[in-house]
Order: C-alpha cells, then structure tokens, then sequence
C-alpha cells in the first residue's frame, strides 16, 4: 500500500498503528481507494485553477478580504460556466493523475475553508441552481460543537453533520480535512506547521492524532475518507509535507497564488489557489487572474 512504501524508518510507531487500524475500519468506505490508487504518469498534465472562498453574508458591512455576497458567489459561477469551466472535485484532479480519468477541458476547483453555516445556508443552493460543485473543508471541532448546539447563525456558525450529508448527498460537495484544531494560533503553532525546535517524533504525535481524529470523524459521519489536506492559514513546512504524505493524504491545498499544472503524484502537493475577496466584480477579479 502507498503508506508502507512512504512512510519513513524514524517515523515513530505509532503512526504505522493508526494507519493500519485506519485502514482496516476504512477499506469498505467511500474514497479510500482514491487515496491509495497507484499514480498514472500523464502526459503533459492538465491546468487546474484553484479559487478559495471562506464565507458568503449579505451584510455588505461584513464584506472584506474573506467575505463575499451569495450574489457575487452566484454571479463569479455564471462568468466561470459562461467561459468554459467546469467545476470539478479534488477527488476527480486526483483520479486524473492516478488512474488517467479524463477531466474536462477547462476544469476548476472551487473551494470553501473552514466549513460555516453560510457556505450551506447561502452557497449550497447556489450549486443547486446552476449545478455546480465545491469542496468544503471543514474545522472539525466546529462542526462537532455545532452539531451539539444546532445553532445556525450565518455571522458565525458552522455546518452540522446532518448539513455536511445533505450536502455531499447531493453529489456536489466534497468534504475534505482542514484539521479538527490545530486552526488557532492559541497554542503558539501557526496552524500545523512545526514549531521551532520542535523534534520530529513530537510533532507527528501532536500534530498526526489531531488530523486523524478528524479523518475518523469524517468517515465516521459520512463514509468518505477525505483525500486532500487543506492547511490553515495556508502555513507549511518540509515536516508537515513529509506527515501530509505518511498519513496517506494524495493531494494538499496551500493559500500560495497562481495554477497548478498536475501532471504526476508530486504535483498533487502544495497546490495553489487564488483567493476570492470582495470589492471587484467577476469580470474584474477573473481577468486580473487570467481566467
């Protein structure tokens, strides 16, 4: 399996028990043999553009660098379709560089961070209308916490579980894992980079349980196992990329601008996304970018 072939000796024990327990639980899942799916060079590689949105409110007040209207949102999807694109998931970017699956000719990844209630309650049905997909990765204590809670206010909720199914039910959202709390800088990490001076097995203890608690709550509610990682704040390190890889994850997101070409398993990593802020009509912002 891929994860015996990478995974390194000084790597400590206890990743290789988790993932072999992982594994057991999940190979019946959805998705997992998208994860573990043997690389297909391809020739020439595809362009796949990448947009980040966070939240979507109407209040014009609250409008900034990660808050957008849902019109905006509506009206960024109608430009890309009009011009083109097709919306695509990570797992189908993934299928075209392992097993050689066709993507469409101008294919692009619209993506969520953070999983709020206003990506459902507003974005949601706006993929419904026009028959678009997105990837949401959620926060997994949030999403836990409001589960409990059931509070859904669009200012500063986040989906529930039973949100999360109806959306991926639909076939046109995918749930992928942005940590279930390493998004803070509360613990003087800066997201799940390493810390300064930190020892390899120490990270990969603090920062592997707490991806994999989220990679279990996942599978656990939905029966997918999510296949990319998507890193708060976009921060990364040689360390972090090396755990990404160990745990099994084929693809990671960055906040770095600019398109990715995937063309090979490594080209999976780190790949790039233009974030969309608020200020400038789609026009606008979609020609300063290039598409």
């Amino acid at each position: 399996m891929r994860f015996s072939a990478v995974i390194r000796l000084h790597r400590p024990v206890w990743i290789a028990g988790l993932m072999i327990l992982v594994l057991s639980v999940c190979v019946v899942c959805s998705g997992i043999r998208d994860t573990w799916a043997v690389s297909v060079p391809v020739e020439n590689g595809k362009a796949v553009p990448i947009l980040m949105y966070h939240s979507l409110l109407k209040d014009p007040a609250r409008a900034g660098q990660y808050v957008i209207s849902p019109d905006q949102f509506r009206q960024d999807i109608q430009y890309l379709q009009e011009h083109g694109y097709t919306t695509v998931l990570m797992t189908d970017v993934i299928r075209y560089v392992q097993e050689g699956t066709p993507l469409p000719e101008k294919p692009i990844v619209i993506t969520f961070d953070d999983g709020y209630y206003n990506n459902y309650l507003y974005g949601f049905p706006i993929l419904k209308e026009l028959n678009a997909k997105a990837v949401i990765s959620i926060i997994g204590r949030y999403t836990d916490l409001f589960s409990q809670t059931d509070e859904n206010n669009a200012y500063y909720s986040h989906c529930t579980w039973d949100q999360i199914r109806e959306m991926q039910a639909s076939g046109l959202v995918e749930i992928q894992n942005h940590t279930y709390n390493l998004h803070t800088y509360d613990n003087r990490r800066h997201g799940c980079a390493n810390k300064k001076w930190e020892v390899e097995a120490d990270y990969d203890q603090t920062v592997g349980e707490d991806i994999l608690k989220l990679q279990n709550r996942i599978r656990t509610e939905t029966q997918f196992t999510p296949n990319t990682f998507v890193y708060p704040f976009g921060s990364y390190t040689k360390m972090s990329e090396a755990l990404i890889r160990d745990l099994g994850f084929s693809a990671s997101l960055s906040c770095e601008s600019g398109v990715t070409v995937v063309h090979d398993a490594e080209s999976l990593y780190c790949m790039k996304r233009y974030i969309r802020p608020s200020g400038s009509d789609s026009v606008s912002y979609f020609q300063k970018i290039g598409l």
